[in-house]
């Protein structure tokens, strides 16, 4: 689950913060990287989990109002309380020993949960699933995947939410969502309990090229600061901003020390990260600036990667 844009937009961010305080620790940089890619993967644990909370919400109201001799209870929450994949997702042994470590009692006590369920209730999604003839496994999980899309992936309250709750999460949903989304589309319950998730790395590769590319870009810092101010024709090296020469110090270090991954590929990768870190600008600064610079790099022998 945590991939290569994940592990380079983390590492922009854990030097941007490593500069910030003074550049003097690598070891509490290492510790801010691994800290900051475990904390996106509880938070795809964490926003799996979310609905499960809200089905919990429903059958304890279906309880109380049968406990009350309620002659109507409202289908709505009996839908809720019965839908299959919310079961799933709270059977899951991974889901069940990450929220039972008390990870998610902030937001299984949070107002934001409560006004979800409501909001939940009053959609046109839920009135839409009310008027399904035949219920499933299939139709259960169509409806949060329709619901969750709608409701909870742009939401500034559930971002808000999120941000106060852990400071690595500053902007990291968007991302995550996507995973969420793709794992719901693949849980299937004849794997019952025992299914797997994404798993945190793909691989050890995976894992070893987060530090590596950390290791790099710290260590790239004088190399930038000379090919900038050798490319840097039309702007004075001092006024540019610092999100944009960080970024290209980083997308130098992927080009220089990391083999496998082809120099366009690297552009393109870090151009996002300008458009998504930086200024409206930046994204074609940072694509010109790395296009001369592998150029360079490469009339002069020191790259070795087609452009």
């Amino acid at each position: 689950m945590v991939n290569r844009v994940l592990i380079r937009l983390k590492t922009v961010q854990v030097i941007y913060a490593y500069y910030q305080n003074g550049g003097q620790n690598q070891k509490l940089a290492d510790r801010e990287l691994a800290q900051s890619l475990d904390s996106a993967y509880a938070l795809y644990e964490t926003l799996l989990y979310f609905p499960v909370f809200l089905s919990k919400m429903a059958r304890r109201s279906v309880e109380k109002q049968r406990r009350m001799g309620a002659v109507r209870i409202p289908r709505k929450e009996e839908l809720l309380a019965d839908n299959r994949f919310f079961a799933l997702l709270e059977k899951n042994a991974q889901l069940a020993a990450y929220a039972a470590d008390g990870n998610l009692e902030w937001l299984e006590s949070s107002d934001f949960l409560k006004d979800s369920y409501r909001s939940l209730l009053e959609s046109d999604i839920m009135e839409e699933y009310c008027q399904i003839e035949k219920y499933d496994f299939q139709t259960d999980r169509e409806f949060w995947k329709k619901a969750y899309k709608a409701l909870f992936q742009e939401n500034d309250a559930f971002d808000t939410l999120l941000e106060e709750q852990n400071i690595y999460w500053n902007g990291d949903k968007e991302l995550i969502d996507s995973f969420v989304m793709k794992t719901i589309r693949v849980l299937s319950p004849e794997d019952g309990d025992g299914q797997p998730l994404q798993k945190e790395f793909k691989d050890e590769e995976d894992r070893q090229y987060a530090l590596d590319l950390l290791h790099a870009a710290l260590a790239c810092k004088a190399e930038r600061e000379t090919l900038v101010a050798a490319n840097c024709r039309r702007w004075d090296p001092s006024r540019l901003a610092f999100m944009d020469v960080l970024i290209i110090q980083v997308a130098l270090a992927e080009m220089l020390n990391i083999p496998g991954i082809p120099v366009r590929v690297t552009i393109n990768e870090y151009v996002d990260l300008a458009k998504l870190l930086s200024t409206p600008a930046s994204g074609s600064f940072v694509n010109g600036m790395l296009d001369t610079i592998a150029k360079d790099l490469v009339s002069q022998g020191r790259l070795n990667k087609e452009l």
